[in-house]
């Protein structure tokens, strides 16, 4: 069944031509914005737009105005999104303090750009009107008259003018007479609510960890910075590398020092287990780690090239997404940024790592039909195997 994630209203420009799309918060259930708070609203748009499964993706094919809330703002963290692709409006609600202004200039450095949202011409606001790429002005509660006067005094910025909530044909032309560059509004267009399906929050993650650890040529800062996002995975990882498990010689006490140490296969599996295991039962983690790992294995057994035990590993993991998840195969994985051989290997059982999943997966369904097992099969070793070294490392992460 779908449900909303959020709505989407067109902004055109002088020629009625659309040229980016506002996100509007809405839920199902009819609450505001305003209820829920700036925060939760600005976090659960982001996060619909970056993972929500629609059917069609026309909306995100030019720039999306979002609101931010102030928290967010001072946090430190980044938007999800190509800074191309997003325009941040901050609404009148937000203080202009010097920490808000020094946060916005640092926000500005990385590339984002601002609308000033309902903008009401207020002294206060003048640091942020130099950090603006764009004004927008609610023409609903100040006459044209006074706009005029703002519009000549401040056209010699390099910002474009935005009129909100155009209604009628007459003020669209006034605005656009007076030299007014976008227009938004019941006139041109009403908000259309976007709907799809809700992926978790531990699919999102996941997502976000998959690409970064399986890029063809991850980048150490990079990945760090990826696996930052999450302070428990990094206190668990601290742990495991800390553990008897490895015997460090010396304490561990950064995250960079962990990927160094660990390596990226070891550490595309710690981080695996441990997000499955924060997703969802152990006894399911279990299931589909001991799959992934005896993809792994047989890869290993079966080919000279090392490189593809990583592959067969995700190939075993995202067969499971189902029940790691709760979520459907299919849609998850058609929204990674993998390889078209994982990809058909995981829905279609198709290629050498198609075949691989297959003949493992068969030999699961025996297991669980007790099904009789010639003990020389060499999958009946590998899942020995596999299965205690699972068990190892959940002891290891304190999973037990």
């Amino acid at each position: 069944m779908a449900e909303t994630l959020f709505a989407a209203q067109p902004i055109y420009d002088s020629r009625q031509r659309i040229v980016a799309h506002e996100l509007l918060y809405r839920h199902d259930n009819g609450i505001t914005a305003l209820e829920v708070g700036d925060s939760l609203a600005t976090s659960e748009v982001l996060f619909n737009l970056c993972t929500g499964i629609v059917e069609h993706v026309e909306h995100f094919k030019k720039p999306v105005f979002i609101n931010v809330a102030t928290d967010f703002l001072m946090s430190g963290s980044f938007l999800p999104l190509n800074p191309k692709d997003v325009m941040i409006e901050l609404v009148e609600r937000i203080q202009p303090t010097p920490d808000v202004v020094a946060a916005i200039e640092s926000w500005v450095r990385e590339g984002f750009q601002f609308a000033l949202d309902d903008f009401a011409f207020e002294p206060e606001w003048e640091p942020l009107v130099r950090l603006a790429s764009v004004i927008k002005v609610d023409i609903s509660l100040i006459s044209i008259d006074e706009v005029r006067v703002h519009f000549e005094k401040l056209r010699h910025l390099p910002v474009q003018w935005l009129a909100e909530r155009v209604e009628d044909e007459q003020t669209y032309n006034e605005y656009r007479e007076l030299g007014f560059d976008l227009f938004q509004g019941f006139y041109l267009a009403r908000p259309i609510i976007i709907e799809g399906t809700r992926v978790p929050s531990a699919a999102s993650q996941l997502t976000f960890v998959i690409e970064h650890l399986f890029a063809e040529e991850p980048d150490l800062y990079d990945l760090v910075g990826a696996l930052s996002t999450d302070p428990l995975l990094v206190v668990n990882l601290l742990r495991i590398a800390n553990s008897p498990y490895y015997a460090a010689r010396r304490r561990i006490e950064s995250l960079k020092e962990v990927v160094m140490m660990l390596g990226l296969e070891p550490l595309r599996k710690w981080v695996l287990l441990i997000i499955s295991l924060q997703s969802t039962t152990p006894v399911k983690a279990k299931l589909v780690l001991t799959r992934a790992y005896m993809c792994s294995e047989l890869m290993q057994l079966n080919t000279a090239d090392q490189r593809l035990s990583g592959p067969a590993f995700l190939v075993g993991l995202l067969s499971g997404i189902d029940t790691l998840l709760g979520v459907k195969t299919k849609d998850f994985v058609n929204k990674l940024n993998i390889t078209d051989a994982v990809r058909d290997a995981v829905l279609h059982n198709k290629g050498g790592l198609g075949e691989l999943l297959a003949s493992v997966e068969a030999f699961e369904y025996a297991l669980t039909m007790k099904q009789p097992i010639d003990p020389d099969n060499p999958l009946f070793g590998i899942y020995q195997q596999c299965h205690f070294l699972v068990d190892e490392m959940l002891s290891a992460a304190g999973f037990e």
